[in-house]
């Protein structure tokens, strides 16, 4: 199984392997269970993550491929712990047993696919929060009020893809009545045919000026898909680049250090002072996405 989100494929980075700090081999003498500790050839600071494989068994009780965390010994020796919490507290995992086969010790993010499913996920993330705009088929539903009228502009920033149901208090449109464009539905200036029953409603509206979104508080849901039916090409290449420069952080030398405001993962991103443009810290990721910006947040959905 491999990573992959909604603009790129695990596949689509060419560096995870730069997102490992450092990879070392030892034996099982390297093992000493009398004090918990593991010898290794790299200074690892306390805090750093690490991954346990082997060509035989791990030593007991790590799991291969489970996230750990070092606790420092000194320059040649670690200690291994649970969480980040327990690595500042110095509570070590009591080895039992010093496994078999050649041990390898991965130090840092990208060694397993969750490292780099979250690697993708920020990247993504980030690009929705600044664009306010899905650049996949994503689904949605949303309560409006009735406007009493026959049109009900819904509110939302991306474009709406399809429209599939609405209900009016619970009760469903026949969907022959209405239709939909990219920013809200209405009754369909064609439903009416021939059918004795279309022609009675017809006169029935005409009659008494009934309206296909009577007024209320939250009466009509509408359920449908936003966004976009394909990623864009320089979005997806934007998301490749943000991830490429998590993984090593000197590709791209024009990564902003001054931003401020708000972080996300290894991200972080403001609100520019005169201009009110977002950015992602990067200059070539910046410059892809840069047109497909909306000016106004998105309103929430369920």
């Amino acid at each position: 199984m491999t990573a992959s989100g909604n603009y790129i494929v695990e596949s689509d980075v060419d560096n995870w392997a730069d997102a490992v700090s450092s990879t070392e081999e030892f034996a099982t003498g390297a093992v000493a269970m009398s004090t918990d500790r593991i010898t290794v050839a790299n200074d690892i600071a306390t805090g750093s993550l690490l991954r346990f494989s082997s060509t035989g068994v791990v030593p007991a009780p790590l799991v291969t491929g489970t996230a750990y965390y070092a606790i420092r010994v000194d320059a040649t020796h670690i200690k291994v712990a649970t969480t980040p919490v327990n690595a500042a507290a110095g509570t070590a995992i009591d080895l039992t047993d010093v496994g078999s086969g050649t041990h390898t010790l991965d130090v840092g993010e990208g060694s397993s696919t969750s490292d780099r499913q979250a690697v993708i996920n920020r990247a993504e993330q980030l690009i929705e929060r600044i664009t306010h705009d899905f650049f996949y088929s994503k689904a949605f539903v949303i309560y409006r009020d009735g406007n009493d009228n026959d049109r009900l502009f819904l509110g939302l920033i991306p474009d709406i893809l399809t429209a599939t149901e609405i209900k009016i208090s619970g009760v469903a449109l026949t969907t022959s009545w209405w239709t939909y464009n990219t920013e809200a539905v209405y009754l369909d200036p064609e439903a009416v045919s021939t059918e004795e029953g279309d022609m009675a409603e017809l006169h029935l509206r005409l009659k008494y000026k009934r309206i296909l979104f009577p007024e209320g508080k939250g009466n009509i849901k509408i359920t449908g898909t936003y966004g976009w039916s394909s990623c864009p090409a320089a979005i997806k290449k934007a998301t490749i680049i943000m991830c490429r420069a998590e993984n090593d952080s000197t590709l791209y030398p024009e990564y902003s250090s001054s931003l401020k405001s708000e972080k996300l993962g290894d991200y972080s991103y403001t609100l520019a002072d005169n201009k009110g443009t977002v950015n992602t810290g990067i200059d070539k990721a910046d410059k892809l996405i840069a047109s497909y910006i909306r000016r106004k947040p998105m309103m929430s959905s369920v």
